[in-house]
């Protein structure tokens, strides 16, 4: 096995070279956890995978709370399926609280300060109220607590991570909280071990192959308790050496025919983000324009597997503009392929793109 078969089981098992015939919750389910902070581009993460779904489909999914989008692996905010959100978070939460105690201490944020915001949280929200940032700041500032700084993100983040809130309907253009009991009921517990190696073998099905270096990354668990996952699954697992890195995949699986062309992913796509080593799939000349000031991921060009450029969206009321930006200047065959792979992308808008007017 070479590192091209490498991504294209990556692109095949993702669905990026092949579409998902299913509704979203099962995509979010094959992938376990989309990574979601930029909220349209996780939209157009799942449209990419799924011919047909559109943007309107997206919020409906999570208006209705067939899809939720909550605090996750890595204590970041990811698309779940509800089956999985409470195990998720259960298996994140300790290890966000240690990771987390030097800067909440720097922050002044003890944990009696954390368990009244989290109640006065709880309590705003009871009675399937749904409230924005800006509201549960108003009223923990009512109750005397400092929300300056980081301090409010914090407050949040352990609330989620506390099972407490979710991410609500969308008010407008504004996004609230909601219980996360109104969105998930409650489920039998899961024990650590147990519930890492659930988490083990869905990581390698929706991400597969992976290294347990990949694993650790995206699940915040140690590489040693990684590797013992991925080891409690027996011949369920198979692994391969290639360039002395073992890669972790499911058995008797082989790639397919080459991925050629082009594909605009978005910007956290799992394609990227769901591996410590980026260098696979990205040149490292090319790795300074992936990183941002805002911390915001590009939207990406990938082009024969690997990432080739950026490419970015504006949308106006009747229309969208595409702008790109390659690596290295592309073909005419290529600049026409990009026009053919902003298709896909204009349908699931639901707008014309600016050259088809």
């Amino acid at each position: 096995m070479t590192i091209a078969d490498i991504l294209q089981l990556r692109l095949e098992q993702q669905y990026i070279t092949k579409p998902f015939t299913g509704k979203a919750p099962g995509l979010a389910s094959h992938l376990c956890a989309m990574q979601a902070q930029d909220y349209a581009a996780a939209k157009w993460a799942m449209g990419l995978r799924m011919p047909g779904f559109t943007d309107e489909m997206a919020d409906a999914a999570f208006a209705d709370k067939s899809l939720i989008r909550t605090y996750s692996v890595r204590s970041t905010i990811h698309i779940v399926h509800p089956e999985d959100a409470r195990w998720l978070i259960a298996l994140t939460r300790d290890r966000f609280v240690s990771t987390s105690a030097s800067l909440n201490r720097k922050l002044e944020l003890d944990e009696k300060t954390l368990l009244k915001s989290t109640t006065i949280i709880r309590d705003a929200l009871t009675g399937g109220k749904e409230l924005t940032r800006d509201e549960l700041k108003l009223l923990l500032e009512k109750k005397k607590i400092n929300c300056e700084s980081q301090r409010l993100n914090h407050m949040l983040y352990r609330a989620g991570m506390d099972q407490v809130l979710c991410f609500g309907k969308r008010r407008g253009k504004e996004f609230t909280y909601a219980l996360l009991d109104d969105y998930v009921p409650a489920g039998k517990k899961i024990p650590q071990q147990e519930a890492l190696s659930r988490l083990a073998l869905r990581f390698i099905t929706g991400h597969g192959p992976a290294t347990a270096q990949d694993f650790s990354w995206w699940s915040g668990h140690p590489v040693t308790a990684c590797k013992a996952a991925f080891l409690s699954h027996g011949k369920s697992l198979h692994s391969v050496t290639v360039q002395d890195q073992e890669y972790w995949m499911l058995p008797d699986i082989k790639p397919g025919k080459p991925a050629t062309g082009i594909k605009l992913l978005s910007g956290f796509d799992e394609y990227y983000m769901g591996f410590k080593d980026k260098g696979l799939m990205l040149d490292k000349e090319f790795s300074k324009p992936m990183s941002t000031p805002n911390g915001l991921l590009p939207y990406i060009i990938l082009l024969n597997r690997k990432v080739a450029g950026t490419w970015r969206r504006n949308i106006k009321k009747n229309i969208i503009g595409m702008e790109y930006t390659p690596f290295k200047p592309f073909t005419a065959a290529q600049q026409k392929a990009l026009k053919e792979a902003a298709k896909p992308f204009g349908k699931f808008i639901g707008l014309p793109l600016e050259w088809e007017k």
